[in-house]
Order: structure tokens, then sequence, then C-alpha cells
């Protein structure tokens, strides 16, 4: 039996207002362990970070861009087919999958079933070798779907897709998971995955989506929104619309110029939504509405008396606030309103200890993660010599930017500072079959394109920007220092090596550069054995005004061939994510540890994203499989 989730799993039919998503990463097949039961659900970094929806509130769209000609002999689909590469086309879905959520719960070995294609065409499937080689990686080999992917232990992956002709696919998938250690078996939901591929231009726009909002601003801040339609469309006649609260009446907004609007964050609850005319000037596709929330950090003195009795206890009215704060912030009084001023949160009258006041709760949505930073065990450094790792993590928050270090290996999502890791490249990297015209040839220690399950899948992630603005991200590796060169680098969809750096070439230092947030994995080639440090730092451009933000400066350590040596620890800070939640009006609202409403339990709206299982990091990180470890010495001896 699956736990339930949005409207729509386990069903055959689509949403009849499903979110067309036709770019971006994509972890179509998300597997996690919840609560003792499997969830299979869709999983995306387009509307938000991390976002996971029901697959049948999803649409996928696969552009007419993705028509290729030329396919070489040897590649499934061959001579002509709509390909999505396995290295991310920003303008096309990159669809994957990821069985990282059920790391920890024992039921690791996951089978994902696609066992129902129909479509006009046939689906292929498969990824490629380092160098370009095709690879099945359906069980029992082969590369045309329906077939059943098999991931040992937790893994992300993508893979390259090809669909024979345009038209509607849809795909039913099923997951089942095994604990190694006892053979007992969990199965999940089944999902119905909808895939519209080529151009269809008798659709009709029916929905906007607005994109862009941020979960808080402060006081002038810049708002930049899109009005994005739920199908690809040449209408461009869009109007704009703001009020100041929900009671309000609607007035054109200034600042809205096309499909986009910018303006400034002045009034707190501000609402915003925008139309797309057609031809005739009639409305053919609206938005609902979004709301501007203020959040100024300030110190709560406003709320009442300096010194009050602050937010109260909230045994009889749910009041929340820290006594003495003054902050006037408590979450209801017995009535279901809120109290101000010196008493903050305190009860009024009545009430249960909710402040609900036998008012029906509204449903708590889960919108995104909030991270906040503590202080890491003193004497620990962490080794990581396999499995997944965002190594160069950027996020921007509160008009910040932070560079840290995220992998799903101790946990899923965990963050660190670069400094509290050592990364190793194990002896078994080593390889002297590097073809010529492949960088580092023909020898070196090689991190290949696609994962290897033994070996560490070092690559980068920006999605941690989104909704702030400042989404046009430059990683610098600034300097290298090690026995030998460092080469990076990825491949084209269909074999040979194309460059990922700022002005060509392969060879580190040099600089990265997402234009719009992306998830991003290269092959790495070592050319000989020993201890490098990267140093890196981070800069990200609003692209509507030009102003950025520059991250701290993280020094991230490779141990290439035997274990690395002299580890001491480094300090710093680990990061603990947090669900956040907002109302259907728009209001923040509290989420329960398991990312629930506390209300509602299990979500059941349909288009609604579902909170990642949410993994504190632990003070004493546990050990995953034999060749993860955790090196307890004191600070790194500094380096003349």
């Amino acid at each position: 039996m699956a736990v339930p989730l949005a409207a729509g799993v386990g069903s055959t039919a689509q949403a009849a207002d499903p979110l067309v998503l036709d770019h971006g990463h994509i972890d179509a097949f998300n597997v996690s362990v919840e609560h003792e039961e499997l969830v299979l659900d869709l999983k995306e970094d387009v509307t938000g970070s991390h976002v996971r929806r029901s697959p049948e509130d999803v649409l996928l769209r696969v552009k007419e861009d993705a028509w290729t000609e030329g396919i070489p002999e040897q590649y499934p689909g061959s001579p002509s087919g709509y390909v999505l590469p396995l290295t991310q086309d920003q303008d096309l879905i990159w669809p994957g999958w990821d069985t990282n959520g059920t790391a920890g719960s024992g039921y690791t070995d996951v089978k994902i079933d696609i066992t129902g294609v129909e479509g006009p065409g046939s689906v292929y499937l498969y990824t490629l070798s380092g160098f370009g080689a095709v690879t099945p990686l359906l069980e029992g080999g082969g590369y045309e779907l329906p077939g059943t992917l098999r991931e040992k232990t937790p893994a992300h992956t993508h893979a390259q897709w090809t669909f024979s002709k345009a038209g509607e696919y849809t795909l039913e998938v099923q997951a089942t998971a095994t604990s190694p250690s006892n053979g007992k078996t969990l199965t999940s939901n089944t999902g119905t995955y909808s895939i519209s591929v080529g151009d269809q231009p008798d659709q009709q726009p029916t929905s906007l989506a607005i994109e862009g909002l941020a979960d808080h601003y402060h006081t002038g801040e810049t708002v930049k929104l899109t009005a994005e339609p739920d199908v690809p469309t040449e209408l461009d006649h869009y109007h704009w619309y703001s009020r100041d609260s929900a009671d309000a009446e609607w007035e054109v907004a200034e600042g809205g110029e096309g499909d986009t609007y910018t303006g400034k964050a002045e009034v707190d609850g501000q609402q915003l939504k925008a139309e797309l005319y057609g031809d005739d000037h009639e409305v053919v596709a609206s938005s609902d509405a979004v709301t501007v929330k203020i959040d100024d950090h300030d110190d709560g003195t406003s709320g009442g008396d300096t010194g009050g009795s602050g937010g109260g206890s909230g045994t009889s009215g749910g009041g929340s606030g820290a006594p003495g704060d003054g902050s006037g912030s408590g979450n209801g009084n017995g009535d279901g309103s809120s109290s101000t001023g010196g008493s903050g949160g305190s009860s009024a009258t009545g009430g249960s200890g909710g402040g609900n006041g036998g008012v029906e709760p509204q449903r708590c949505v889960p919108v995104k993660n909030e991270d906040s930073d503590g202080p890491v065990k003193s004497g620990e450094t962490l080794v990581l010599d396999h499995g997944h790792i965002d190594a160069f993590n950027v996020v921007a928050d509160g008009g910040k930017l932070k560079l840290n270090l995220k992998e799903d290996v101790t946990g899923s999502h965990v963050t660190h500072a670069p400094e509290d890791v050592a990364l190793h490249v194990k002896p078994e990297a080593l390889t002297d079959k590097i073809p010529d015209g492949y960088p580092g040839s023909p020898k070196g220690y090689l991190l290949p394109l696609t994962q290897d399950q033994n070996l560490i899948w070092p690559g980068w992630d920006t999605n941690g920007t989104v909704g702030s603005g400042y989404t046009d991200v430059k990683i610098d590796i600034k300097a290298v220092n090690g026995p030998g060169k460092v080469y990076l680098y990825t491949t084209t969809t269909f074999g040979g090596a194309q460059s990922l750096l700022e002005g060509g070439g392969y060879e580190l230092p040099g600089t990265l550069r997402e234009k719009t947030p992306a998830h991003t994995h290269a092959q790495w080639t070592f050319s000989k054995a020993g201890e490098y440090t990267l140093e890196v730092q981070a800069t990200a451009t609003n692209p509507g005004n030009g102003k950025t933000l520059t991250s701290n400066t993280g020094t991230y350590s490779f141990g290439v061939g035997d274990a690395p040596g002299g580890l001491k620890a480094q300090g710093g800070t680990a990061t603990k994510t947090a669900a956040k939640g907002k109302t259907p009006d728009g209001k923040d609202c509290e989420l329960d540890a398991g990312g629930k409403s506390p209300a509602q339990g299990h979500l059941a709206a349909t288009g609604t994203g579902l909170t990642p299982q949410l993994i504190g990091v632990s003070i004493a990180l546990f050990l995953v499989g034999t060749t993860l470890f955790v090196v307890a010495m004191r600070r790194r001896a500094a380096k003349a």
C-alpha cells in the first residue's frame, strides 16, 4: 500500500489542468520511503527547488527543437527523432530519476518498472560511456521502453531519450524497493506520466503560471515575475494587475511589460496576477493571484512594549513568541484571531492551545525549503568516496550568496561547508584507455559523466537561486593546487569532448557559467595521484538590474588514488533543511516534522508540490556502506 499523495496518484487520467514543463531539471521518477511506505512522484527544479508533484498533475513537453536529423547508425532511434540529450540542454526538459529518498530506510535496492508505453512511436532510453559508446540501462539489456531500471543503491541518474515520432505518449510506472538485509519489499503507487512530443499548433493556452516569486522580500526590494502559459503560444499580449489586499479592487499594475512584471516590494500582502489576450483582445488565459510578503527581519520591538511578555507560552491560545520579545506574533487567540501589542501571542480568552477557536484550519502547502546553519562537531572531517555530490552548491537567500557542498550519501540533500569534506577519488578510477581527442589522454583518474556507483559523482547546482532574482551564476574555480592537472568537460550528444569553461578549454582553473538555474554533472580527469585543493567562489547576477552577489570562497579537497591523509577538522557549519508552507491565500503556515500540514496530514490537492523527506544533519554522521568513513582529527595543518 502506498502513501496517499496528491490527487491523481494511482489513477489513469491526467489532471484537467496540468502543469506544463518544457525545460529544466526534472527527476521524473522520484522514489522515496516515507513512514514505511514507498512513494513514486515527480520532482522538478523549474518552478522552485526540489518541488514534488503527482505525476498526473504534470505534462512533460518535448519541444520541436529536440528534433534531430542524422542520428548515427549505432545510436537508438537512428536516423532521426526527438532527442533529449544526456547532458542538459537548458532549452529542453532534462528528465531522469532519483532514489536517494530511500537512503537510511533499509529499502535501498530499487526497481522502476516502466510497464506501459502508449504513443505514436517508439521511446528509447539509454546512456553513454565516458567516451560516447551506447550503454543500456534497462535490465536484460536493450534500449526501447517498456523495461525496468534498477538502482541497487541510492542514486540520482539522467539518461538520453529518443522519441521516434511526434504526438502524445503515456508511461505507466511503478517502483519496488527491497531491503538487501532481509529481502522484504515495498511497492509504490502507480504513476501515469504524460509526454507531449513535437509541435501542436492547434493548442491554445488556458492558464498562466507565475514564476519568480520569492518566499519573502525586504521593503524596496525588486519583485520580478514571469507569466508562463500552460502550452507554448505565439500570443504575446499580456496585462498585469495588482491590488494591495485580497479585499481591494484590481488595478492595472505599473511595471508590467509583456510576460514580465518588475516592481518594488512596498506593501505587505500585495497581490499580482496576469492575463493573456488573443488576437481579438479577448482573455484566453489568466493566472491565479500571487501574494508579495515583506519581512524586514526586524527585532520585534514594533509589536508592543519593549520587554513585554512577548509571545506568551501558547498553553491556552497557541501563542508562539518567546517571552520578552514583544513581537506580538503569537499564532492565534482562542477565537482564532491574532493578539498584538505588548502581550505578544498570549491567549485572550478560551482556546485549546491551537488557537483555532473552532475554525477549520486552512490547508498548508509546502512551497520551498529554507536552510538554517549550525555548528558541526569539532574534530571530524567527512570523507566521501562514492555517491551523488553537488560539490558547488550555490544558494541565494536574504540578499546573500552562499557556496557550500550538498551530498546524498549520508542522507538526502545534506549540506556542509566545503572545508569539512574530503572527496576521495579511489584507485579504481585509474584508466589507461582514454581515447585520443579526450582531455587527459591516454591515462588518468577518471570520474565519468554518468554515475559509477563505486565512485564519487561531483557536479554543481545553482537551483538554490530560484526566486531570488540572482539567477545568472558564475562559479569561478580560481586556483588548483596538486601534483598534476585537473580536466573538466562534458560530451556531445553523440560523443566527443565539449568544453564547459568560459572561453573554452578543458583544464582547470576556469569559470563555469549557468545563465539560468541548473543542476549539472561533468567528466573529471586527474592526471596524477595525490592531494589536490580547489579554491572556488561564486558570483550571481540579477539579469533584470545587473546587480551582483558574491559568495564565500570555498576550499575543496580531493584525495586521488590512496585515501586522503593528514585530515584535520575545519569547524564551520552544516545546514539543516526545513520545509516552509503557505495557505491557499498566500499566508505563511507551519508544517509538521514530516513536511505535512498538521490540520490535513497527507496532501490531497491536485497540482500541489509535496515536500521532500526532511533529513537533519546529525552531529555524529552515520556510515553508509563499507567505503564511507569519518576521520576524527584536529584542524588541517596550513600548507606553505
